[in-house]
Formats: C-alpha cells, sequence, structure tokens
C-alpha cells in the first residue's frame, strides 16, 4: 500500500518522548484510541512517515500482518518533531512483551511476538492552547445571552 507525500504526513511510532512534542509551542493534545481501518484512511489522505529503530522491525511487520496497514519499515530510526504542517501522531501501544526498565527489548521470540497485542493511539495538536479556547467560548456565550435577553425582553411601560 502507498500513501501521499502530502507534506502533512502522519508521523507514527512504537513509543512516546517529550522531544516529538517540542516542535510545537503552546497548544491542546488531544488523545484517542483509534481503529485500523481509521488509520487507513488517516494516512490515504495525509500519508506517513514512520518511526521505528530497525530492531523494531519485527513488530512494524506483526502490525501490517494482522491489520493490513502498509506501513513502509524504515531502515533507520527517522527522528522527528510535532510541527504546524504535522500535527498528528499516532503511537501504537504493544502489550503482552516483556520490557526493561519500562523499554521494549531489542529481541523475542516468535512465540513472545504471537502473544504480543496491539493498540493505536492518535494524539492531535491543536495550535490553539485550551486555555484560549475557553475565553473565546465564554466571550461568545455571553453574546449569545446578550442577545437572546434582547430579543425576549418586555415592554413594561
Amino acid at each position: 500500500m502507498s500513501y501521499p507525500k502530502t507534506g502533512e504526513e502522519v508521523y507514527v511510532s512504537l513509543n512516546l518522548s517529550n522531544t516529538m512534542l517540542t516542535g510545537i509551542g503552546k497548544g491542546t493534545i488531544t488523545r484517542e484510541e483509534v481503529s485500523a481501518d481509521y488509520l487507513k484512511r488517516l494516512f490515504a489522505r495525509y500519508g506517513v512517515i514512520v518511526s521505528a529503530k530497525p530492531e523494531q522491525r519485527r513488530l512494524l511487520e506483526l502490525v501490517n500482518d494482522n491489520f493490513d496497514l502498509g506501513l513502509e519499515i524504515p531502515e533507520t530510526l527517522k527522528l522527528f518533531q510535532l510541527s504546524e504542517q504535522h500535527r498528528r501522531l499516532v503511537v501504537i501501544n504493544v502489550q503482552g512483551l516483556r520490557r526493561k526498565n519500562g523499554s521494549l527489548l531489542p529481541e523475542y521470540t516468535e512465540e513472545e511476538f504471537n502473544e504480543a497485542t496491539f493498540i493505536f493511539v492518535k494524539y492531535y495538536i491543536q495550535g490553539r492552547h485550551y486555555d484560549e479556547l475557553v475565553e473565546e467560548n465564554k466571550k461568545l456565550q455571553f453574546e449569545l445571552d446578550q442577545e437572546v435577553e434582547w430579543r425576549n425582553r418586555t415592554d413594561n411601560g
């Protein structure tokens, strides 16, 4: 499966690190679990860039085999930072595998790989901070209340 090059590709990684988030200033991050079908539509629209270590190749192959995502498996780790163009990150959450200090190990047996389960979590960065949106909402609510009060006024004279 070949995804387009749009300049707004979705990043895909097997982990989330703070350095990935430093490319965007103040903003609001939304997080949601998504399905593989949703990801196929997202990738078809925006394209995808995979960031993974070479030793994670087998995990990505399993994801492709199990979910038919058609992810390109990089030969080397591509580091990235989210930016104005690249606001979406999908983290493939792998469960059921042994870890060392919270990190995936460089190698697993085929039996261990077969016990792995995957959850897809999409992070989306909004350019406007939550506090700004709350203030704008308060202002709009005030204006709406004023308009309703004006329309519902009665003449007591």
